[in-house]
């Protein structure tokens, strides 16, 4: 069998890159698995990798759109699909980090809480002083 090693360049693909494409084992069982597909500078190809799942692939992906029939592949699908979107940024994916960022919006919605209520007792007892007695709108 032969690997076209240019197809991602002819399919218009960024090397910059790394995209999600079905393959199939060296055994052909018929599944159809994901693998990461990507441009490898050293080799100057482009390759995939095992599936997702763990397995041995074949080299090269099958064309787009195959259906894609392992279930240990689908599970993994929707992670890799934001681990490889561009932008993506690890510390999203990572629970300490998560869990920081949630002690600091916390500790911000405790902040803008305490604010609030003693601006609350302040505009009362400016209500109270210029004996409004709770006409003012708020």
């Amino acid at each position: 069998m032969s690997v076209d090693v240019h197809l991602g360049d002819n399919e218009g693909l960024d090397r910059q890159l790394r995209y999600l494409r079905p393959v199939v084992e060296y055994d052909d069982d018929g599944e159809v698995h994901l693998s990461v597909y990507r441009w490898l500078d050293q080799f100057q190809a482009w390759a995939t990798g095992p599936g997702l799942c763990g397995q041995s692939m074949r080299q090269g992906p099958l064309p787009e759109g195959t259906v894609v029939t392992c279930a240990r592949c689908l599970e993994w699908q929707p992670k890799y699909e934001r681990y490889l979107a561009p932008g993506y940024r690890p510390e999203d994916d990572d629970p300490e980090a998560l869990r920081a960022k949630l002690d600091r919006i916390r500790a911000d919605v405790r902040m803008l809480c305490d604010c609030c209520g003693n601006n609350r007792e302040r505009m009362a007892r400016i209500e109270n002083e210029l004996g409004l007695g709770g006409e003012v709108d708020g």
